[in-house]
């Protein structure tokens, strides 16, 4: 038998973003309901590496970031809370990360220095629990990483916690906004809201196209490579080339990432595996004498120079999207759920939202 919800708030993309977006929501006693395509978090959120810093930040915006900013003030808080209140631990790591010094021009140094980032040449960290030499490497300890799925399974069991219902595997074939409400279809059933959140990452303009709205996201593919050491074999994370090593508490050491415009594509491909394994023999061979355990593809919500779109529509009352992180979605969440939020609530920002905007003509 079809169902028929009614919702206050109907939160389309169960990853991260939606995931935090409707557990504040749900905090503030809106009644929510989230919707998603697949399983919960199966997307962009497992998919990425969860460094906690973007990529080279000096080459990109203020706006991306100030959420980056905002968001690495929360998350210890963040991680601390749902640590307490759902058993599971995010993995939350203040590991450092190398990076390569010839990935960093004048520019980094002074985007480094104005901003009171810590750094210092990595031959003389104290502790150099790293299998290679580190003269030609940066050493920036304050950057953190989160063990993403870990993270979203934390907030998928806080947002229960909170009484936010999710329907996954929930297909929605229809989006429809009628007598101030929104009638989400799919072939399980509807779901009618007084108010709409896109979360949607890379699917998220294929969505709002059904309202009359061309957003500029597109699926950009990234392939990843996970090895299985030890615990003892690397302590921090290695940025080089623009590819980066991750490596958990347990030992597994995550090699990433490609860069794909190849639409919806998921299926992983042999020259991808070679690019990384090649990375890998120049940056840390080492860790070649450990097995590869697995090799995946995700589909990253692509967006104009990698800024999110944040905002209520100017003219359809009561939708609005947080969506089109790009390679950031888990660097920006709780900025980004936290900034969404308080416009949904009428609530004085903690940052400027204009940055973000949906640019409707």
């Amino acid at each position: 038998m079809a169902i028929k919800k009614e919702t206050d708030i109907a939160v389309i993309g169960g990853g991260v973003i939606g995931l935090l977006t409707a557990c504040l929501l749900a905090k503030n006693g809106c009644s929510v309901t989230i919707i998603e395509q697949s399983q919960v978090a199966s997307e962009s959120s497992w998919a990425g590496g969860g460094i906690l810093s973007p990529l080279y930040p000096w080459r990109y915006s203020a706006a991306v970031n100030h959420l980056a900013s905002r968001s690495q003030q929360l998350y210890p808080g963040l991680v601390d809370g749902l640590r307490s209140s759902t058993g599971v631990d995010p993995q939350f790591v203040q590991c450092g990360m190398l990076i390569n010094k010839f990935d960093v021009d004048d520019l980094g140094y002074e985007w480094l220095n104005n901003n009171q980032i810590d750094y210092f040449n990595a031959d003389e960290m104290a502790n150099k629990n790293v299998p290679f030499e580190v003269e030609e490497f940066l050493f920036l300890p304050k950057i953190a990483q989160i063990r993403n799925p870990r993270f979203a399974q934390s907030l998928k069991k806080w947002a229960e916690q909170l009484g936010v219902e999710i329907f996954s595997h929930w297909q929605i074939d229809r989006v429809a906004h009628q007598s101030s409400q929104f009638n989400l279809e799919s072939e399980k059933g509807k779901v009618i809201s007084r108010q709409l959140i896109v979360c949607a990452g890379a699917w998220s303009a294929g969505l709002l196209k059904q309202l009359g709205i061309d957003l500029p996201i597109k699926p950009v593919r990234g392939q990843m490579l996970l090895y299985k050491a030890t615990p003892e074999f690397l302590s921090s994370m290695i940025l080089s080339e623009g590819h980066y090593i991750i490596p958990r508490l347990d030992g597994h050491v995550l090699v990433g990432s490609t860069m794909e415009d190849v639409g919806f594509d998921k299926q992983t491909t042999s020259q991808a595996r070679e690019l990384l394994e090649s990375f890998i023999e120049r940056t840390l061979p080492e860790l070649q004498k450990y097995p590869v355990e697995k090799h995946w593809a995700g589909l990253r919500p692509g967006s104009p120079d990698g800024v999110p779109f944040i905002s209520s529509h100017p003219s359809i009352e009561n939708l609005y999207v947080n969506t089109g992180h790009f390679r950031n979605g888990v660097v920006m969440a709780p900025a980004s759920a936290e900034l969404l939020v308080d416009l949904v609530l009428g609530k004085k920002a903690k940052i400027d939202a204009s940055p973000y905007s949906l640019q409707c003509g």
